[in-house]
């Protein structure tokens, strides 16, 4: 409800795309008979994200050339008060906690500098490739990032699959709060919230949510020990419905490459990038034609625009969360598709952005709601088992 439809169905044509495929992948060997599709789609996916974003990051280096820059700034206006940010700080900011990261990575925790220096290089790579997949689809392939990690430092000789979990985890966490922060600074740029205070209140936000995060952890996989099986060695008949672990899944995927190389899922990856590039490059030619352009206004052009756009030549970025189990892919897309056709009933207003709309709070709500009530469930069980 969040997303709406044209990102729902998207995902829905992942999860069958992923779903009808499952037979040939058996058959060339990628899947064992009974394994479920998504302990080969993950990487498809993975790549799917990669091929999108590098034509959106293309894009982005190209509007960040000297003669495009001029061009923006004279086109924009001077900077309000309470939009400026101090450069200077912000770069000493991150260098120092970048030298602190791998500091604190070799010296405490005993990690190579090689691995900790490469994932905090790449935290600037994923802050703008999982950015842009927040935006679009509002979903967030942390997963993703920390797969790709994980690879190319296997191809710089890493084979200890504990190095592979803490690298990881640096590029995991950074990119996480940058895209936290991202959409934070996009709701503040709207209500007009002074741009350092508020980063001030978001930095004090991270060691809290770092105890949280360690406290809830404990928490739920003491209260459901569902969370404890290791679902990549699992049948798609044996697959908990209830936990689609889709993170995990990915993270003891990759990291069970090290130790058991598997070259074809290499290959999805590769194929993953072919297929989100020509998706991505088709969709951003499109719309560039002035001719679709106007055709999208007329009632006709309208409906075809949604037609191409969430199933023709969907988002690679929506179209990639298709690999989690096809129950959850159909309910995601339900929710989509009733967002959007409640709102097409009601008079919305112009002045609130499609992410505010009622039915997308309501859905924000549910999320919130679930959370809550997963929690509470999980607290009394607990306590139960410990009186």
């Amino acid at each position: 409800m969040v997303v709406g439809a044209r990102i729902g169905v998207a995902v829905i044509m992942g999860g069958l795309a992923s779903w009808s495929l499952q037979p040939y992948f058996v058959s060339i060997g990628w899947l064992e008979p009974g394994d479920p599709f998504r302990k080969i789609m993950f990487p498809v996916a993975l790549g799917t994200i990669m091929g999108a974003a590098i034509v959106d990051l293309a894009l982005i280096f190209l509007g960040a050339l000297p003669s495009a820059r001029r061009e923006a700034r004279a086109q924009q206006e001077p900077a309000q008060d309470w939009q400026r940010v101090h450069s200077g700080r912000l770069l000493l900011w991150v260098v120092f906690w970048g030298a602190a990261t791998v500091a604190a990575g070799h010296w405490v925790l005993g990690q190579p500098v090689l691995f900790l220096a490469l994932a905090v290089l790449l935290v600037f790579l994923f802050a703008m490739v999982n950015g842009i997949s927040v935006g679009i689809s509002d979903s967030n392939p942390i997963s993703s990032a920390f797969v790709v990690a994980v690879v190319v430092m296997a191809a710089l000789g890493l084979k200890d699959p504990g190095v592979g979990l803490m690298a990881g985890a640096v590029l995991l966490v950074s990119t996480s709060v940058a895209c936290d922060m991202q959409q934070d600074r996009s709701t503040g740029w709207r209500l007009g919230t002074p741009r350092v205070p508020q980063f001030r209140y978001q930095v004090l936000g991270i060691p809290v949510g770092a105890v949280l995060a360690v406290v809830f952890a404990r928490l739920f996989m003491a209260a459901y020990p569902v969370l404890t099986l290791d679902q990549t060695v699992m049948k798609a008949d044996q697959q908990p419905a209830e936990w689609g672990s889709a993170m995990t899944y990915k993270f003891v995927g990759v990291l069970r490459s090290l130790t058991n190389d598997q070259p074809h899922q290499r290959t999805a990856i590769f194929i993953g990038v072919a297929v989100g590039f020509a998706i991505e490059v088709a969709r951003k030619w499109l719309r560039t034609r002035p001719a679709y352009l106007r055709w999208k206004q007329t009632p006709s052009g309208a409906r075809g625009d949604f037609a191409i756009d969430a199933v023709l030549l969907p988002s690679p970025y929506a179209l990639s969360f298709g690999f989690v189990n096809l129950p959850t892919s159909l309910w995601l897309g339900a929710g989509g598709i009733v967002a959007t056709m409640l709102e097409s009933r009601e008079q919305r207003d112009g002045a609130l952005p499609e992410d505010m709309s009622a039915t997308s709070l309501f859905g924000g709500g549910l999320i919130a709601g679930d959370a809550l009530a997963a929690l509470a469930v999980g607290v009394v069980g607990l306590l139960a088992v410990l009186t």
